[in-house]
């Protein structure tokens, strides 16, 4: 147990014939009260300030692990959005490569179209001009035989050639 300055200040000696001189013991037990409360006071005050940092080390201890646990919080947020960033870019991607294909697709079909289309109109073509020189053969065929069914007329020696009056 430790002496308190109070301890000190009551403290009482018996007195014996031959003992110490009262006026030096008292004179040195009040110096060794006021150097002792003194020390008492700066004991108290540093027990008090190491609780004080005590408290303060606790609560920074505190905010240290809640900041720790944060960071993780954090850390797998960044990696949760970066997950879902890739994840969304990659369906993004998927149908972009999706409508790109349909886009081709479409594109091929118009393009087989259009080349059914011409092939369709160059065989018309074709036929039409089959068609126009089978007309135009029959034509000059039928042309030549009225030609050879004509009378032939004898030129008249006036000048007057092919003309009938």
């Amino acid at each position: 147990m430790v002496l308190t300055p109070l301890d000190i200040n009551k403290k009482e000696f018996r007195r014996s014939f031959r003992g110490y001189s009262c006026p030096e013991v008292d004179e040195f037990l009040e110096q060794l009260l006021r150097d002792y409360t003194q020390v008492f006071r700066e004991n108290q005050e540093l027990r008090d300030k190491v609780l004080r940092l005590q408290e303060e080390l606790e609560r920074f201890t505190r905010l240290e692990n809640t900041l720790k646990e944060t960071l993780v919080v954090a850390q797998r947020a960044a990696e949760e959005t970066r997950e879902n960033a890739r994840r969304e870019s990659e369906a993004l991607l998927k149908e972009t490569e999706a409508k790109a294909q349909e886009i081709m697709n479409q594109a091929l079909n118009k393009v087989a179209e259009a080349e059914r289309r011409l092939a369709s109109l160059e065989e018309q073509a074709r036929t039409f001009k089959t068609r126009l020189r089978s007309f135009l053969l029959a034509q000059l065929k039928l042309l030549e035989s009225e030609i050879d069914t004509l009378p032939v007329e004898a030129p008249e020696k006036d000048g007057s050639e092919g003309t009938t009056a």
